[in-house]
């Protein structure tokens, strides 16, 4: 596969990750969100039963799932409370949070680059919940943690992949995530033969197009395109996302919205981006 081939693979990738905020927003209205998240990750774990596990990645994938599950359950939960534009805006501080984080778990000293990048990030939260008619809820709350569990997956997938292949790595970690769900919506269960039929396709697009097929896609290109790249392309999602909300939901984020979710763009591009004569960003390139 070729780099921009697999650009083109993660472009795709951003744009379904785009449109399922609003997928489960609407969901949502008919489905608790414990019973959602088991029956999308069943049928995901489903999807990819064809895949072989290779020695030793179990264990990588109860970690894998684990955090998975931690951020795609506080996703579901946190859209019952908030927008699809304002969740898909904050999920994508990862984006930021993913450079922190490394850098804290190394012990490095953080560039200045990364505390104005979360600056502009913050700035940018501020604006689309602080000036919002509905202020900040307890959805906005919850998807901060999406954020930074989806940040610590981004950081364990870069470890996974150098140690399995990529098709074994995104089949182990979704059986566990399903289990975990299931567990939560025991006392849901019995609503299963109650769901309508648009519910039903629902959780069939987002768990073969969106998890199963998102996971290879994704597992895939990040062989041949670095992850600073990657990252850039990331960025896009809650452009989607928002573009989506408009034209199927309505949702509108008025001037201070769409002004705060620019700032939460560039603080994502300002981390990301770095001086090309810095050997770090060409050793990747190479």
């Amino acid at each position: 596969m070729t780099r921009a081939t697999g650009i083109v693979l993660l472009l795709l990738v951003t744009l379904i990750w785009g449109t399922t905020f609003v997928v489960i927003k609407e969901s949502l209205t008919s489905v608790p969100p414990a019973l959602f998240l088991a029956l999308r990750f069943t049928a995901a774990a489903l999807a990819l039963a064809w895949i072989r596990p290779v020695k030793g990645i179990l264990g990588w994938g109860l970690l894998l799932g684990v955090v998975m599950f931690v951020s795609y359950g506080s996703q579901t939960l946190g859209l019952v409370y908030t927008t699809a534009s304002k969740g898909a805006f904050i999920t994508a501080l990862s984006v930021v949070l993913v450079p922190m984080l490394t850098g804290l778990l190394n012990r490095q000293w953080l560039p200045a680059r990364v505390w104005i990048a979360a600056g502009l990030a913050l700035l940018g939260l501020g604006l689309m919940t602080l000036t919002d008619v509905s202020g900040v809820n307890i959805g906005d709350l919850i998807i901060v943690g999406t954020a930074f569990a989806y940040a610590c997956h981004i950081l364990l997938i870069d470890r996974g992949l150098k140690r399995f292949p990529p098709l074994q790595l995104a089949a182990a970690q979704v059986w566990p995530v399903a289990v975990f769900a299931w567990i939560w919506a025991i006392p849901e269960a019995h609503l299963v033969t109650q769901l309508p039929a648009s519910v039903w396709w629902s959780i069939l697009y987002l768990a073969v197009i969106a998890t199963a097929l998102v996971l290879i896609l994704q597992n895939t290109a990040q062989q041949v395109v670095p992850p600073h790249t990657a990252a850039l392309l990331f960025v896009l999602e809650p452009v989607f996302a928002a573009l989506f909300g408009w034209l199927l939901l309505g949702e509108q984020l008025g001037l201070s919205g769409w002004i705060g979710g620019a700032l939460v763009i560039a603080g994502m591009l300002v981390s990301e981006l770095r001086p090309p004569e810095r050997g770090a960003l060409a050793g990747k390139a190479g």
